[in-house]
């Protein structure tokens, strides 16, 4: 059972170019997987997970989860967006990177309570003047606004789809605990300081 009638997407399509094509979803930080550590973290929160993945066969070890590729290839996390929206079974759906090793699970759940208060179409997390689309809850109503968006082909920047959609900012603290929730990791450097974080 889950706590939420809603779906997760963990967006797996990008290139990984800094990290010489190697899967984010797959690296270890603190002995685990980051897609070991997405399953365990999000486990009973939500009510169908899905990956959006650019290698689907790498993922079919996973029980209960539904993987699917891009529909748009190539436009970066957007596109991951749009396909986890249009392949989601509920009405919702939290979208995150499968770069970030340490979601934190209370954070989640504050999150999605957030999105079911404020009735709005897109959640996206704010700390001071950062902003983290890729861990926020995005509406499945808005796949057909983002995929007129894609097809006109002016930007693939997520922020650029925001004027066309209700969006509301979650206002967090901004403290050591909400940072490393929202840590990605992009380089070898990344990695390391991951580790560190890990071992402190």
């Amino acid at each position: 059972m889950s706590i939420s009638n809603m779906s997760c997407a963990i967006l797996a399509g990008g290139k990984a170019t800094r990290l010489d094509g190697e899967n984010k979803a797959f690296l270890k930080v603190g002995g685990k997987t980051n897609m070991e550590k997405f399953l365990a973290v999000t486990e009973g929160i939500f009510s169908e997970t899905i990956v959006v993945a650019r290698e689907p066969e790498h993922y079919c070890n996973f029980e209960n989860v539904k993987v699917v590729t891009d529909i748009f290839k190539n436009i970066g996390p957007l596109g991951g967006i749009h396909t986890a929206l249009k392949n989601a079974s509920y009405d919702a759906v939290f979208c995150f990177s499968c770069d970030m090793p340490f979601l934190d699970r209370e954070i989640i759940i504050d999150e999605i309570a957030e999105f079911q208060r404020s009735e709005c179409g897109i959640l996206v997390p704010k700390i001071g003047d950062f902003i983290e689309p890729l861990h926020a809850v995005y509406s499945v109503t808005l796949s057909d606004t983002i995929e007129q968006h894609i097809l006109d082909g002016k930007d693939y920047s997520i922020r650029s789809v925001f004027p066309a959609t209700d969006l509301k900012y979650w206002c967090v603290a901004d403290n050591a605990r909400n940072r490393k929730a929202f840590t990605n990791i992009n380089t070898r450097h990344d990695i390391f300081h991951a580790e560190e974080v890990m071992k402190g």
